[in-house]
């Protein structure tokens, strides 16, 4: 929790502000933001919170362990443990600025959108006036929006909440919209657990209290926590025989990232079973795109903005990351292709594009030919399919894959490590964003590598430790983590 607070109290220093904020105005912050070794300090404070926030989920982690000659801890009493943990991270969050993104400042910008009567799929946040005084990313100037119909409902109803007031309210609202999703995310994932007879505390480990999960889903505020939520959901419903709620839950997914149409013939497999023939699985996802996709028309039609989420999709990619194996190999041979006279920038939108195709290819081999397999697995491999062959992978896509690898049922130690090494990997490209700094600090070592060295060096120690402390205590040789599935008879 001192970590918590600590990124909430750095926040005021650090955190995103848009220039038209009136907390300008406030003499505190003012004093911060425009003294250096304040502005330090606070950088440090964000930096050295996460690093404890880290630092306490890995022995939280350790304790659910069972040590070598002692008996495996009360199930019960780990769970509570868990669960309390991940309040007392997370309340300090809810309270601070916007850190690691400013896409809630977008939300503001899309929901006054809707409020002018415009459609944020055909025209960017720079058709409204002030648009950059709300603290807007300049890339989300001109571009169209990529959430589905339902969050943009969502947006509207909090910006025509919050008329009148500072737009600080408005970016509360979206940040409590996040955390219920993230807790809709958790409570169905322990209800999955239970449903297969997973380790309770070791699945809510991961899903609630995950220093990546809490950046992101809270001190971002992410509505990837709403999608994510929603699809679990669905997942959990259409295995307890009620496939019509399931669909709509994936529906509402959908209609908050249309990403989630991945999970769609998901629910479909469930509600045909296993073992039916392809008569009745076709039968099945016929339903489920009628009753899924039919909703989101109506929703779209209703509000006015028809189906532009489905142009949406492609507005992702137009971002890369470096750490991307599609942009990597296409950087890589785009810069060799001038040796052979090709253009190296079509090299790599080629690359890209060929990364795409293979990743949907395999999504859908999965579909067809592994149709079989349970259904947790099956979501996981087309989800993995899609984003590991992107060229975008931001940090909040390796929740989604993670939160999918937690529910199939991790048991053995180089499967923890899955969850564990690229939560560590995300966190550091997190905290090696940018700041929110006036000009004259832009460029300051100080504020552009300490932070960044602290958190590389912190992280490098804290799983050094831990490692070390995994190997001497506990029995890594055998399935520690989670007790094998309990298989469920599906429909």
């Amino acid at each position: 929790m001192i970590g918590s607070i600590g990124i909430a109290a750095g926040s005021l220093g650090v955190g995103w502000l848009g220039p038209a904020s009136v907390l300008h105005s406030w003499p505190l912050v003012d004093t911060i933001r425009n003294a250096r070794m304040a502005e330090v300090l606070c950088a440090l404070a964000v930096v050295v919170g996460a690093l404890l926030l880290l630092a306490a989920w890995i022995s939280l982690g350790l304790s659910l362990l069972r040590r070598r000659g002692e008996p495996a801890p009360d199930a019960s009493g780990a769970t509570k443990r868990v669960v309390t943990a991940a309040i007392a991270w997370t309340v300090p969050l809810i309270v601070a600025l916007p850190l690691f993104s400013r896409d809630m400042y977008a939300y503001v910008g899309q929901g006054r959108l809707m409020v002018a009567g415009s459609n944020p799929y055909l025209t960017g946040v720079a058709d409204i006036p002030g648009w950059y005084g709300i603290g807007v990313d300049p890339l989300w100037a001109d571009t169209s929006t990529p959430y589905g119909p339902l969050f943009l409902w969502f947006e509207k109803m909090i910006v025509t909440a919050t008329s009148g007031f500072p737009t600080e309210i408005a970016v509360l609202l979206f940040r409590l919209l996040a955390v219920a999703g993230l807790a809709m995310m958790a409570y169905y994932a322990w209800r999955i657990a239970r449903l297969r007879g997973y380790n309770e505390a070791a699945v809510l480990w991961f899903i609630a209290a995950s220093p990546l999960v809490l950046m992101n889903f809270v001190a971002a505020g992410h509505n990837d926590s709403l999608m994510l939520g929603f699809i679990v959901a669905g997942v959990y419903y259409a295995m307890r025989k009620r496939p019509i709620l399931g669909t709509l839950l994936i529906a509402a997914a959908i209609g908050v990232k249309p990403i989630a149409l991945i999970a769609l013939p998901i629910i479909g497999l469930i509600w045909a079973g296993q073992q039916a023939s392809w008569g009745v699985v076709i039968r099945r996802w016929i339903a489920v795109a009628a009753i899924g996709m039919g909703s989101l028309l109506v929703l779209g039609w209703v509000l006015g903005v028809g189906a532009g989420w489905i142009i949406g999709l492609a507005t992702p990619t137009a971002v890369s990351n470096w750490y991307a194996p599609a942009n990597i190999i296409g950087l890589t041979l785009g810069g060799f292709a001038p040796l052979v006279h090709i253009d190296g920038g079509i090299t790599q939108s080629v690359v890209k594009l060929l990364f795409m195709a293979a990743g949907a290819g395999f999504a859908t081999w999965l579909l067809i030919k592994r149709r079989h397999l349970d259904p947790l697995l099956l979501l996981f491999g087309c989800f993995a399919a899609i984003v590991l062959t992107s060229a975008t992978i931001h940090p909040w896509y390796g929740i989604w894959l993670m939160t999918l690898l937690v529910l199939t049922g991790i048991r053995r130690a180089w499967a923890v490590r899955t969850i564990v090494y690229p939560t560590v990997f995300f966190m550091v490209i997190g905290l090696a964003e940018p700041f929110n700094l006036i000009m004259r600090l832009e460029n300051d070592p100080l504020l552009t590598v300490l932070p960044r060295a602290v958190a590389f060096l912190g992280v490098v120690g804290i799983m050094i430790h831990a490692e070390l402390v995994a190997r001497r205590q506990y029995a890594f040789d055998r399935p520690v983590r989670f007790p094998a599935p309990v298989r469920t008879q599906y429909i």
